[in-house]
C-alpha cells in the first residue's frame, strides 16, 4: 500500500514512523514554509502542487491520501478523483487506521 500523507505537524511524523513500521509506503509531502523543517521517516517531497488539479493527479498514484496538517480555517479539502474523504488531525487520533481506496 502506497500512502500520501500531507503533513508537516508533529502528529504526521509520528503518522509516518507508525505507517512505515508496518510496513506501509509513505511519502509525506511538506509545504516547504519552514527553512528547516524536520524530517519524517519515508519519502519525503516539499513544495505545492499547482492547485487542486495538481494535488489530484499527484495523488492518484497512491492508495490513500491523509491530511495531517495545519488546514486553513480548520477545514481540510477533500481531493477530486482520489475518493478521499475529508479527515481532520482530531478525527485522526481517534482512529487507528483510515482506509483509502480499495
Amino acid at each position: 500500500m502506497r500512502v500520501l500523507l500531507l503533513g508537516g505537524t508533529a502528529e504526521a511524523r509520528a503518522l509516518a514512523e507508525q505507517l512505515d513500521g508496518s510496513g506501509v509506503e509513505v511519502e509525506t509531502s511538506l509545504a516547504g514554509r519552514v527553512a528547516r523543517p524536520r524530517l519524517p521517516v519515508g519519502s519525503v517531497r516539499i513544495g505545492g502542487f499547482g492547485g487542486v488539479a495538481g494535488l489530484a493527479a499527484y495523488a492518484a498514484g497512491f492508495d490513500a491520501v491523509c491530511f495531517a496538517w495545519h488546514a486553513p480555517g480548520g477545514r481540510t479539502p477533500a481531493v477530486p478523483g482520489t475518493g478521499s474523504r475529508t479527515t481532520t488531525r482530531r478525527q485522526h487520533a481517534q482512529r487507528s487506521w483510515v482506509s483509502g481506496r480499495s
